[in-house]
């Protein structure tokens, strides 16, 4: 783990970030035709321009933390690198935060990285800084800032010709795997996090207002970055405070609200991992928005789900009681639930792999997400009217309802919504079958009598005594004013209970 965090110390502090909790403004924007286009970042630009409220700075000016997440522009890269031949999923791009000790440990973070490339055949076609606009800035805001170092890098000649984008993909994800693993374990590298490694997307953030943004990454204000799809996030992670690795956007997701579950998910990803005998890999401070995204990286990648799939298996709807789900889509969802630990929020989250982006509002329902679609665009945004669409092509407005979901497939050009998700889905596998193979119903056990259990658990008295945390105050002030009276002993809560951190008793 990466020592590296604001919150190595929460310990000492009276502050503990782990109970800070904020709105944020979240949304996407998409083209229908999968058409990359300069648009789409100057309508972005206006959407984050509209949610200042939604984010938060402090006395100095420093903005919380923002930035957005995009497919890779072809006809940008094919600029930055000279290579006209090159195509998309023929080459990935990595962006990364350096040791903030630049001086010291940049080279080694560099090192780092190439010997990793290296190691698994990425041939770098270039290394770059990503170019800032300072000037939008004010100087306090400027000294907040990391560096963001972007590496580009083409197909391994291991990986052959015929492979698939996904094959390319999951390849690069092993490869961002082995550079975390040795990045979040090297204390000098403090500080060092990649922000994106993919051949589709790639995320700037960084310690910055909504509309700052995309003025300050003079790339995004490239007229020649052109783009079909764009997500954004402005505001800091739950549970963290604000810290440029711990921005969002972060690679799959951007998430308004907090995860209530949080500790309950990470426990369950714990045991998983051990499971498969290995190790979470994680910077500390980590967010339960960065856990959430990297929960959801392993479903893709290790348990080959699509993203829709894995975001419906780990946020699903209130399911149990509601007669208008169809048969399948509740054996499907019963099914999730069998190895699935839920995520409830209240939270708002938006997703994107590259190929599918949509939306999804957890069960609760709390966080709004208001939608609306034209002749050329479909988004998706935390508040209505953060784009001023013209009206004669606006062709329907509306908003995600609790357990909801949309999204856009660029695969097929189509949007759907959460109905036709889970109905389709549930066709796609027969989960009836499967639950009937892997459920264990409490009826269906076999009946164990009391006699049994005094045999399999043969304890002597003192043994039993300790089992149910009985000692001598049980039997003084409890079972025996119980035993001689006949009556359940009368107390007030709290009197007489000796405070939990003297007691070697549970509870109290």
């Amino acid at each position: 783990m990466n020592k590296y965090s604001p919150l190595d110390k929460k310990d000492q502090l009276l502050y503990n970030a782990e109970t800070s909790q904020d709105s944020c403004g979240v949304g996407f924007i998409t083209h229908k035709q999968s058409k990359q286009t300069h648009d789409l970042l100057n309508k972005s630009h206006q959407a984050l321009c509209t949610i200042p409220h939604r984010g938060g700075m402090s006395a100095e000016g420093i903005g919380d933390g923002a930035g957005v997440n995009i497919d890779l522009s072809l006809k940008f890269f094919r600029k930055v690198t000279a290579k006209q031949d090159l195509q998309l999923g023929q080459f990935g791009v990595a962006n990364f935060f350096f040791p903030e000790d630049h001086s010291h440990f940049d080279s080694a973070a560099h090192d780092l990285v190439v010997s990793h490339l290296k190691k698994h055949g990425l041939p770098i076609i270039k290394w770059r800084d990503i170019p800032v606009d300072n000037s939008v800035l004010n100087q306090a805001s400027i000294n907040a800032q990391l560096p963001i170092k972007q590496v580009i890098f083409g197909r391994p000649d291991a990986l052959a010709k015929s492979a698939s984008h996904d094959e390319f993909e999951y390849y690069i994800q092993d490869v961002l795997l082995s550079i975390e693993e040795e990045g979040y374990t090297r204390h000098e590298l403090d500080g060092f996090y990649p922000l994106s490694m993919s051949s589709r997307t790639q995320v700037y953030k960084g310690r910055l207002n909504s509309g700052e943004v995309i003025p300050y990454f003079t790339d995004l204000y490239d007229k020649d970055h052109e783009i079909n799809t764009l997500f954004f996030h402005t505001r800091f992670s739950t549970n963290t405070a604000p810290a440029t690795m711990m921005a969002q956007p972060f690679r799959y997701m951007a998430h308004n609200g907090e995860l209530n579950t949080d500790k309950k998910n990470r426990l369950s990803e714990q045991a998983i991992a051990r499971q498969h005998g290995k190790n979470l890999v994680f910077p500390i401070g980590q967010s339960d928005s960065s856990r959430l995204d990297q929960t959801l990286s392993r479903r893709i990648h290790e348990d080959k789900l699509d993203i829709v799939t894995a975001i419906l298996a780990m946020m699903p709807p209130a399911w149990e009681n509601d007669t208008t789900l169809s048969a399948d889509v509740k054996a499907m969802l019963e099914y999730f639930s069998l190895y699935e630990e839920k995520n409830d929020g209240p939270a708002a989250l938006i997703f994107n792999d590259g190929i599918r982006v949509g939306a999804r509002l957890d069960r609760l329902g709390l966080r709004p997400l208001r939608s609306v679609e034209t002749t050329d665009y479909l988004a998706v945004m935390s508040e209505a009217g953060q784009i001023d669409f013209p009206s004669a092509d606006i062709l329907k407005r509306g908003r995600i309802e609790a357990g909801g979901m949309i999204y856009f497939d660029h695969s097929t050009g189509e949007a759907y919504n959460s109905y036709q998700v889970m109905e389709r889905l549930a066709k796609e596998t027969d989960y009836h079958a499967l639950l009937k193979a892997r459920a264990i119903h409490l009826d269906e056990l076999e009946t164990v009598t009391l006699a049994e259990i005094d045999n399999q658990h043969s304890f002597n008295i003192d043994q039993q005594h300790t089992a149910y945390s009985l000692n001598q105050e049980s039997f003084k002030f409890l079972l025996d004013p119980m035993l001689s009276t006949g009556l359940e002993k009368i107390s007030a809560m709290g009197y007489g209970i000796t405070p939990n951190s003297l007691s070697s008793a549970e509870g109290g």
